[in-house]
Parts: structure tokens; C-alpha cells; sequence
């Protein structure tokens, strides 16, 4: 029996506990307070959970769109690999070319300056926004000292101003970076030239050539974008006939190595030349119009 106004609790049922809840105390009993705080927690539990599934599948945004995942970019520092988002590099080199130096003189003028060689980018932004390459990262995959065989002809001086100045003998593997600032607006395609000079010649008359390659650093993105490969010379380009290397011309007899005390060291120079020019070349890279002209004649 109760009385009217009396509240008296009900024993336990037999699935119930008997003892006592604990009291509720500390950061829960406040949040308990604020049911407001209370469903923040449970919507931040919630998008947390959903993160990580996501972080869990890599190719979550292909599921999702059914299309093929995005390119793997290499990094050009493997040590620190970029975090910039690769699906958002919109960025891409259409093509590269190589120039070779040219006389500002008359062209039979021996001493007249020559300008440095180039090479050309031509670049495509697919993106919706405005893209900016800040980089390009230049790495050297071989590089050979050409010395001139044949006492003839003179030096040649170089007069320019150069974007990128290559050591005389740098190692296979080093990475240059240069900086840069070309913007292309959405859907827009534009070309840059990089002038290429080094800082010293091995001797007056040497060529120093480089097989180099290329990549574009967009948007902050220490990551790479290929460019492509070419084989430069510098300060001049290397032509058949000019005593540098042995070529058919040699092999058929249009032309000879005077008969000259030394004469067998300057054919053995010449050899040897072809073959290290043939090396460096190998197979794949971008050649300027004169050293495409030379290639097919080194024997």
C-alpha cells in the first residue's frame, strides 16, 4: 500500500540489476547535461568512422565513378614523398624540342657569338582552374666530354645569358632544379624555352654533351610530370666533317685524316669519339636538327 502523492520504486525483475547505478560524474555527466553537445559527439563518432573506411580504399573515388584510377607520379624526392593530391595535376608536357646555337654573326664569321642552345616545352593545362609551374627538375642520365680530333678551326666563344648553367662533368643521377613561373589559364596550351649553358669547357674547343630529362613541378607539387628526354650540346652542336668523330665519310673515302705524324692517335681519337657520342644518344631522347643529321653517320 502507497499513499496518493507517495512514488515508490518497484522491486527488480529477475532480468534487472540490483545494485545500484554509479554516479555520474566528470565530463560525461556534463555532456549528459547538453543533449545539444551530445549529438555533436555522435556526428563527429560518426564522420570519423566514415574517414577511415574511405582512408581505407585508395580508389574509393573510382568506385564511386566507375572510372580507370588515377596515373601513379613519381616523386622527386623519394625521401619526401609530396602529398599534393596527383588527380588534381592537370598539368601535362605535349612536347619537347631541342635548338641548336646559332651565329649571331656572319656564318663564316669564326668568332662570331653564338647563341646557347634550348629547349622547348610545350605544356597543356585540362584543369578548370588556372595552373602555375614552378619547377623544372632537370636530371642528368649521362653526359660525355667531346674533344675536336683534328687540329682545324677555332674556338668558339658563347655570348648569352643562360636559365640553366650545367656543370662541365656532372654525375649520372643529379637532379637540378630550376626555378620558373609559367601560368596556364584552364584548357590553355603554351611553350617555354630553357637557354643551357655551362659553366666551364674542358678545353677550348670541347663540346659537352648532356642526356638529360625532363619533369614540370605545378601548383606547389613536389611531385613530377614528365617532360620528356633529349641530348643536348653545348656551346655548339657536333656536325660531320667538323673533326670530332669518325663518320662515313671517313669509311667511303669522300674525305681523309691528313697523313700526319700522329695520325693513327687522331683516327683512334675520332673512333672513340663515335662510340661515346653513340652511347650518350642510346635510343628515345630528343636530338636538335643538326645532331639528328650527325647521328646516322657515326660509324
Amino acid at each position: 500500500m502507497r499513499a496518493d502523492g507517495d512514488e515508490q520504486d518497484s522491486p527488480p525483475g529477475p532480468d534487472e540489476d540490483a545494485r545500484p547505478a554509479p554516479p555520474r560524474s566528470g565530463f560525461l555527466h556534463r555532456l549528459e547535461n547538453r543533449p545539444g553537445l551530445s549529438a555533436l559527439v555522435a556526428l563527429a563518432s560518426f564522420a570519423a568512422l566514415g574517414v577511415g573506411v574511405l582512408a581505407a580504399v585508395p580508389d574509393w573515388r573510382d568506385m564511386l565513378s566507375g572510372g580507370d584510377p588515377p596515373p601513379a607520379v613519381q616523386a622527386l624526392r623519394p625521401e619526401a614523398p609530396s602529398s599534393y593530391p596527383v588527380e588534381t595535376a592537370a598539368v601535362r608536357a605535349l612536347d619537347l624540342v631541342v635548338r641548336d646555337p646559332l651565329h649571331t654573326g656572319e656564318p663564316d664569321d669564326p668568332d662570331a657569338p653564338l647563341t646557347p642552345p634550348a629547349v622547348e616545352i610545350t605544356v597543356h593545362n585540362s584543369g578548370i582552374r588556372r595552373s602555375v609551374i614552378t619547377r623544372v627538375g632537370i636530371t642528368v642520365e649521362d653526359t660525355a666530354v667531346i674533344s675536336r680530333c683534328a687540329a682545324q678551326g677555332n674556338s668558339v666563344p658563347v655570348s648569352a645569358t643562360y636559365d640553366v648553367v650545367l656543370p662541365p662533368a656532372p654525375a649520372a643521377g643529379d637532379v637540378f632544379r630550376v626555378p620558373v613561373s609559367q601560368q596556364q589559364a584552364a584548357d590553355e596550351a603554351d611553350r617555354f624555352a630553357l637557354l643551357l649553358g655551362t659553366s666551364e669547357r674542358a678545353t677550348p674547343t670541347a663540346v659537352h654533351l648532356y642526356r638529360l630529362r625532363f619533369d614540370l613541378e605545378a601548383d606547389g607539387s613536389r611531385t613530377r610530370i614528365p617532360a620528356g628526354t633529349a641530348v643536348v650540346t653545348l656551346p655548339l652542336s657536333l656536325r660531320e666533317g667538323d673533326g670530332y668523330f669518325w663518320s662515313e665519310i671517313y669509311d667511303s673515302g669522300e674525305a681523309t685524316v691528313p697523313d700526319s705524324p700522329g695520325v693513327e692517335e687522331t683516327v683512334a681519337c675520332l673512333r672513340d669519339n663515335s662510340r661515346t657520342i653513340k652511347r650518350v644518344l642510346g635510343s628515345g631522347a630528343e636530338l636538335s636538327p643538326k645532331l639528328a643529321k650527325a647521328a646516322p653517320t657515326l660509324r
